[in-house]
């Protein structure tokens, strides 16, 4: 019976013993899982900061180090799409499909598929992208806003208009209300076009697109000189952009005629399509050579001009080095 007695113990004594390496080596587990998970999250925060400032060389080899360490983990892929995003986007969006392979529910590389599909006009897979980000990540505006963007290019406004209230609701925002406002003006609620503008300003938001979409729902109401002071702060805030210079350059002729007269001619030629721009080079050069260096030259110095009027406006010169 002792001997009975010392067996079990002796079996109890193993599977405890046993029972503590197991606990042990899961102990060891966790701690290796969490110390994986603290360097990856702070790799992740260093790329992160890179790519934020812009510095997409260093943010890319970071990823590629990152990469060889964690071959198959998806977060790091959805890293790799979005570092990619800015300089090539093809691979980006190369990342972003291996990232979703592994793990649906990858925001990051929902949203650089958005992105990408939306610079591209790919307006069916924008639309999926966009769809799917608001699923997996229901506290970001952004795919709310985008799909505003695109209701409003197709003309569906009130689908837009839902769209930018779902945006507000998530996140308030100068640009969202200053889209909202453009949205109404165009549906002719001209008082709640006007109460979002209020709600717009009110965030004090310093982005030039902010003011466009001001600029463009006051234009759409009417109040030309009031869209003119909106887009004179979008081209204070940003006059490099062609955009927001080409808008400026329309909201002066709405407002002063002397400026209609000199901009017109210049404006009607550089919005024609290239090819029709070659056969007028080609008739021009036929009939008469000196009419096509005037055209040539024309259509340089609408470049020029809108550079000039912006310049003065911003510095208070035409010239800026």
């Amino acid at each position: 019976m002792s001997q009975e007695q010392d067996g079990k113990q002796a079996i109890e004594a193993v599977e405890e013993h046993q029972a503590c390496q197991e606990q042990q080596g899961e102990e060891a587990e966790e701690s290796e899982d969490r110390e994986t998970i603290k360097h990856l999250q702070m790799a992740i925060q260093q790329i992160n900061e890179l790519y934020q400032r812009q510095r997409y060389k260093e943010a890319l080899l970071g990823t590629a180090r990152l990469q060889q360490q964690y071959p198959e983990h998806p977060t790091v892929m959805s890293l790799a799409a979005m570092v990619h995003k800015p300089v090539a986007p093809d691979k980006a969006l190369h990342w972003a499909a291996e990232a979703l392979k592994r793990d649906i529910y990858q925001p990051d590389a929902w949203r650089v598929r958005m992105s990408v599909y939306y610079d591209r006009g790919e307006w069916s897979a924008f639309e999926t992208a966009a769809r799917q980000l608001a699923i997996v990540a229901p506290d970001d505006p952004t795919p709310h806003l985008l799909l505003a963007q695109y209701q409003m290019r197709r003309g569906a406004l009130e689908q837009a208009l839902l769209s930018l209230e779902r945006c507000i609701a998530i996140e308030p925002a100068g640009i969202a209300y200053a889209t909202y406002s453009y949205v109404l003006a165009q549906l002719e609620r001209v008082p709640e076009s006007k109460e979002a503008e209020r709600k717009a300003l009110e965030m004090n938001e310093e982005h030039a697109y902010t003011f466009m979409q001001l600029a463009w729902a006051a234009d759409q109401r009417g109040e030309h000189e009031h869209s003119l002071k909106f887009m004179g702060e979008a081209v204070r805030l940003d006059p490099g952009d062609q955009q927001v210079r080409e808008e400026y350059m329309d909201a002066l002729q709405k407002t002063h005629l002397w400026f209609r007269l000199v901009w017109w001619p210049a404006q009607l030629f550089q919005k024609l399509q290239p090819f029709i721009l070659l056969i007028i080079w080609i008739i021009f050069a036929i009939i008469q050579p000196a009419l096509l260096i005037g055209f040539i030259v024309l259509h340089i110095a609408t470049y020029w001009l809108s550079r000039f009027v912006v310049n003065w406006k911003v510095y208070g010169r035409p010239w800026v080095s």
